[in-house]
């Protein structure tokens, strides 16, 4: 389950190292070890410049949805959210701040001075920007491990890129999706960063099917958690983790990433997640494609009800779009776009998903992904 809770998005986060790269002044850092505002890091000389590095922070407020995240707690559907909720403000509230606004959950004491509400989803959501990374991430003479001890969240690996996003993105609470018409949440790793603006340069060697796993893996530890202490009692909770629970079985044994002695302290679920983060190969999306591509014949199943069905569907049709893309030249050759979009037309809808109906889609679409 997640080590920090929503409220404390930002305040777990931090913590003093006891090898502290900045030694010197280590006293300085336990006293000033602050979090700070998108300011900090969109300086001229640094992410707000002209340089290497520079223009990020314009195109992060300019195009990124993170930086409106706040800014959408002000509108009139938001409020009227807020209305059936029984919500005097939304912008105030830490059910609705906790992900549009994490700044507003953080204590005055630790309170840099350019944190700011208004900044949404800001830098220090995903980066983890204190005052004692910021006077050590950019000196050339530390290495990365040591920048990563002095606060920084290393995004570089899958699983940390999951862990940082699937708290806002897989759980709510349940009453402000039954009563607030919220949307449903469903975590999606590598086509949640594929639509996403970049203002970041990808690491070498970034693998697009194993962020899909990494995530589905991550997203069905915290469905499952969810589920156990009571933060999701939405209808058909119980099929939504068991369709996921499938889905990644299903790849898992593909690649072979079950098939040895998991550490599962965590959890399968976790255990999974952190196999294919450390053993995860270039071959295993492919693999996996070809095997969740031939389970039509699933979808016939008259012990598994039509509701956990059609959530298997709405998974699989967005791993098969993930795992399509990893391999852009293959997929143009094979033509099977239009099967995939008939797929997703065909899962658009829970209460009218077809089960047989899909499974004559899903042959086809084996069919000609095996041309």
């Amino acid at each position: 389950m997640l080590r920090k809770s929503l409220i404390n998005l930002f305040t777990g986060f931090f913590f003093l190292h006891p090898a502290q790269v900045m030694g010197e002044v280590a006293g300085e850092v336990a006293l000033m070890n602050k979090i700070l505002g998108n300011a900090s890091c969109g300086t001229s000389g640094c992410h707000g410049g002209a340089g290497a590095v520079g223009g990020v922070g314009e195109r992060f407020k300019s195009r990124d949805g993170h930086a409106r995240a706040f800014a959408t707690l002000a509108s009139a559907r938001s409020a009227r959210m807020g209305e059936v909720l029984g919500l005097a403000d939304v912008t105030a509230s830490a059910s609705c701040t906790v992900c549009h606004a994490p700044a507003a959950g953080v204590p005055e004491l630790m309170r840099g001075g350019d944190l700011l509400v208004a900044d949404g989803v800001g830098c220090a959501s995903c980066h983890e920007s204190t005052d004692s990374w910021l006077r050590t991430h950019t000196r050339p003479e530390l290495s990365h491990a040591e920048k990563v001890a002095s606060g920084m969240r290393d995004l570089r690996s899958p699983l940390a890129r999951a862990e940082a996003c699937v708290a806002c993105h897989q759980v709510i609470e349940s009453r402000l999706v039954e009563q607030g018409r919220h949307p449903r949440l469903i975590f999606e790793l590598d086509g949640q960063l594929a639509s996403e603006p970049r203002h970041w340069r990808e690491v070498h060697g970034w693998d697009g099917a194993k962020a899909w796993f990494v995530g589905q893996a991550v997203a069905w530890r915290e469905a499952a958690a969810a589920r156990a202490s009571g933060r999701d009692t939405l209808a058909g909770v119980d099929e939504r983790e068991r369709a996921l629970a499938w889905l990644v079985r299903r790849a898992a044994g593909a690649t072979g990433l079950g098939a040895g002695a998991l550490d599962v302290a965590g959890g399968e679920a976790d255990g999974l997640a952190r196999a294919a983060e450390a053993g995860w190969k270039t071959a295993d999306g492919e693999r996996v494609l070809y095997a969740l591509a031939g389970c039509a014949a699933e979808f016939t199943a008259e012990e598994v009800s039509v509701r956990e069905q059609a959530y298997r569907a709405e998974r699989l049709v967005l791993a098969l779009d993930r795992l399509l893309a990893a391999w852009p030249e293959r997929a143009r050759a094979n033509g099977a776009g239009p099967q995939l979009a008939n797929l997703f037309a065909a899962a658009q809808s829970v209460p009218d998903f077809e089960p047989q109906k899909f499974a004559g889609l899903m042959a086809e679409f084996a069919r000609v992904l095996s041309r």
